[in-house]
């Protein structure tokens, strides 16, 4: 094992020196393989991790150093990257996160691989991929990560197979993860991803493209499915009916602000009012009643219980990896299978990196969302697409009311890469569209 991973790791580095763009969309197309572990001597690693440090040691030696030299030869001026402030405080707060951890050793692992690595993926990604032919290798890679995911799940569907939990192996009852240990780890991955390309869809002006999106719109649908993961479903119904009202501002001439803003109220009073129906109420109250639904109010009523019980606590959180301690002090063994977030994406930022950290996050966000509008006012290339960006967040943002979308390798570059395509589209090439 040691020896291919080892030849694998110099072809990348090759691949790598010789073209940076190429190599980064490798990583996004095997984001999966933070599964495949093993240790550089004490310290634990992963196959993703050592293609995420290659790719962050190369861009610095092709390009860091010049950037350091010339500053030091005060040869250009400093510019301000994206998003700066929130990234600088993410980081402050989830450095500080480590400190407060019950484990250090682990906590630094994780800060690793949840901060550090993502973002500076991110900073290289803005200043990589410039072009259009790079961005399409981005989404493109985006596509065959979530076809080999979906792929699997849609193999264990029909044939029982390498499902890791007996209960959800039975027919009656099956439900698939693919490569991971959870039916929800699924939906998380290709939630995001189906929104993406659903607005890069309507983009689309070639037929073999056209083809492709189809393809991982329909398998990574069907592997959704499979999942049986409400929360998902969810998340992509709210991110749906989003896409839908964004869809007819752009097609239809002159709708107004004010008529958006009546038609999301619209929304939210049929659905209070299908709410208070019988056979809908009902099926709110079942799956409320759930053992599932059950142990996250559990989890929720634990997190919130220690941030209440002192100043540190609410201001600082449990720090990185502290929840799996404390939930073991409410944990009923019989009900709840030990978890280490609270599966709320506000809490799981606000136990894992503090108060400021979840407040910096929900600015990120809300930063996130105000750059895409402001750019869509003025340009209208590739608004489709720009559209499902932002799907794909709320889609991040419902599901995670329920489960975590970010505290795991792949999710947590899946993040700051979608954040990296939306500069990229709106910031570098808006003259004409990246289909063409």
């Amino acid at each position: 094992m040691f020896y291919f991973i080892t030849i694998y790791f110099i072809i990348f580095t090759l691949i790598t020196w010789r073209n940076l763009p190429t190599a980064m969309a490798i990583v996004i197309a095997l984001l999966p393989t933070y599964l495949i572990r093993f240790h550089i001597w004490v310290f634990p690693s992963t196959l993703l991790e050592g293609m995420v440090l290659i790719v962050i040691a190369v861009w610095f030696v092709q390009f860091g150093f010049k950037k350091v030299y010339k500053r030091y030869k005060h040869e250009i001026i400093y510019k301000p990257f994206p998003f700066q402030a929130q990234i600088i405080l993410i980081m402050i707060t989830a450095t500080i996160s480590i400190l407060i951890a019950p484990n250090i050793w682990k906590a630094l692992g994780l800060w690793r691989a949840y901060f550090l690595e993502p973002i500076l993926f991110f900073l290289i990604f803005i200043q990589v991929v410039k072009t259009r032919k790079n961005l399409q290798k981005i989404l493109y890679a985006l596509g065959i990560s979530a076809l080999g995911i979906s792929l699997f799940a849609i193999y264990q569907k029909i044939t029982g197979n390498f499902i890791p939990v007996a209960m959800w192996q039975p027919e009656e009852t099956r439900r698939v993860t693919s490569f991971y240990t959870s039916p929800n780890a699924v939906g998380l991955y290709l939630g995001p991803i189906v929104m993406i390309y659903l607005g890069w869809l309507f983009d689309s002006k070639k037929i073999l493209s056209t083809f492709w999106k189809i393809l991982i719109l329909i398998t990574s649908l069907l592997a959704i499915i499979f999942t049986v993961s409400e929360g998902t479903w969810a998340g992509l119904i709210v991110a749906l009916i989003f896409f839908i009202v964004m869809f007819f501002q752009k097609n239809i001439q002159g709708i107004k602000k004010s008529t958006l803003i009546i038609i999301f109220i619209l929304l939210i009073a049929i659905g209070s009012a299908l709410f208070y129906q019988p056979v809908i109420k009902n099926k709110v109250d079942q799956i409320i009643s759930t053992p599932s639904a059950q142990n996250r109010i559990t989890l929720w009523q634990g997190a919130l219980n220690f941030l209440t019980q002192n100043p540190k606590n609410f201001l600082f959180g449990s720090g990185i990896y502290g929840f799996n301690e404390i939930q073991e002090k409410f944990r009923d063994p019989l009900k709840l299978e030990p978890l280490i977030y609270p599966h709320n994406i506000f809490l799981n930022f606000w136990m894992e990196i503090g108060l400021v950290g979840m407040i910096t996050f929900v600015w990120l966000i809300i930063s996130f969302l105000k750059k895409i509008y402001n750019t869509n006012t003025q340009i209208y290339i590739n608004k489709m697409l720009n559209i499902g960006l932002v799907s794909a967040i709320i889609t991040i943002i419902i599901h995670g009311l329920i489960d975590v979308p970010y505290f795991k390798n792949d999710l947590a570059m899946l993040f700051w890469i979608i954040l990296g395509i939306s500069i990229t589209l709106n910031y570098y090439e808006t003259k004409e569209s990246i289909e063409k």
